[in-house]
């Protein structure tokens, strides 16, 4: 079967991310509020530390972006993933068979649809094809996303963890006997101590069954930015925010008392959670680190727009990002998903400032942000009376070095929001 060549192939993944590492990952996806929200948790099973946390925005001054501050319905799963296709995947045959995948997801996750169905469909394309395909689609953020059942989704997310090789045969070869709770014949089949068995099956337990579902909540949720850019006149100051940046309060005279204590089981549970909480500490600090880093690598990319000299962004792509900085792309689009921006002029999310290039002359790229912009100051000078055709429009670009056909800007323009020529005469 297709799944048990890829279980094959990557059973050479031997190391396992410990619990520090997934809850780095963690706390460096969530936002301000989901990571408010899951540290109290964790303070609540810890008494070393308090949580003290302010996420109460100050007032906002010349800010014209206010419906920013609260974001009424979530990002869709589709959207979540189109826009890590279009901001890491260069516009190709490929790239446009895993939107189409994309678009065959169910709200969880799972892909429904038969390779046979998808070849009656999908003309042009081979089965070498699909397979990458699918392959690019699984390595998309959430993990587990693309999975055809159950098992893959828990492999791929366990793969995703550098799960160890007992956790992984549980998954594939063993699935069966996990699902029935064999674990006698389960563990003779691995060759692991009970104390293994239960901890591969508490990694396991903790792995999501609805990759997608998180993405289907249409709740109203506020937004508290992270970073803070403020003009001073050719110049740039990027901060880490205070509002929203939680503080890890240690409780010190508890745990001078408990580390006192002559009992061993005491000695070893204050042990335990002593390390919990600098580890939690250390992974806060990489979270902002990593978040400044990043938006420090943004203002520079995007510095003519937030100087507020231009409304058009520059060509950005997350690859960019990750290959500037020396990290992986994932860890971008984990950064900048759900995290915003406070300027004097608005609220942005992190997501904005990436945008896709276009591919318009010979040599210097432009992004399809500032094609758009450009369409727009051309139909806006335009003669009411006589308004402007897309070839029209097409020809005028050209003359300026942008080669845009004329299918392209009659599709920049409905998206701008402009109707036909017809219509836009006066």
């Amino acid at each position: 079967m297709e799944l048990k060549q890829n279980l094959n192939q990557k059973q050479v993944q031997g190391l396992s991310l410990t619990q520090g590492m997934r809850q780095s990952i963690l706390i460096l996806q969530s936002d301000a509020i989901d990571l408010a929200d899951y540290l109290n948790e964790q303070s609540l099973e810890n008494p070393l530390f308090d949580v003290h946390v302010n996420l109460d925005m100050p007032f906002i001054e010349n800010s014209n972006n206010t419906s920013y501050q609260i974001k009424d319905e979530q990002q869709s799963l589709f959207e979540y993933l189109l826009d890590q296709v279009q901001l890491t995947m260069r516009k190709t045959p490929l790239r446009d068979l895993v939107i189409y995948l994309i678009e065959q997801l169910d709200p969880n996750g799972y892909l429904t649809l038969s390779d046979k169905e998808i070849f009656e469909e999908v003309k042009d394309i081979t089965p070498i094809m699909l397979l990458d395909a699918k392959t690019l689609l699984q390595q998309l953020d959430p993990p587990g996303i693309g999975a055809r059942d159950l098992r893959e989704c828990l492999y791929l997310q366990a793969q995703a963890d550098n799960a160890n090789a007992e956790i992984m045969s549980m998954l594939s070869d063993n699935f069966e006997l996990f699902t029935k709770h064999e674990w006698k014949q389960l563990k003779r089949s691995l060759k692991i101590s009970n104390v293994e068995l239960q901890k591969d099956i508490s990694f396991i337990q903790s792995l999501s069954a609805n990759p997608g579902q998180r993405y289907t909540s249409q709740n109203e949720q506020y937004v508290v930015p992270e970073l803070q850019v403020k003009k001073n006149q050719d110049k740039l100051t990027l901060s880490i925010t205070k509002y929203g940046q939680p503080q890890l309060v240690f409780a010190e005279e508890t745990y001078d008392r408990l580390v006192k204590s002559t009992d061993e089981d005491v000695q070893k549970y204050i042990h335990d959670k002593y390390n919990q909480y600098k580890t939690l500490e250390y992974n806060l600090q990489r979270r902002i680190d990593t978040i400044s880093i990043i938006g420090r690598c943004i203002v520079r990319a995007q510095y003519q727009f937030f100087m507020q000299n231009t409304q058009a962004l520059e060509p950005l792509l997350i690859r960019d990002v990750a290959q500037k900085l020396q990290i992986s792309e994932s860890t971008v689009s984990r950064t900048i998903n759900g995290k915003y921006i406070q300027t004097d002029f608005g609220i942005f999310e992190l997501k904005r400032f990436f945008s896709r290039r276009s591919k318009v002359t010979v040599g210097e790229d432009k992004s399809v942000d500032q094609v758009k912009v450009k369409i727009k100051d051309i139909i806006n000078d335009e003669d009411k009376k006589k308004p402007l055709s897309d070839q029209k429009i097409s020809d005028m670009l050209q003359e300026d070095g942008l080669k845009i056909a004329r299918r392209t800007v009659a599709k920049y323009r409905e998206q701008l929001g402009f109707p036909s020529t017809s219509r836009r005469r006066i």
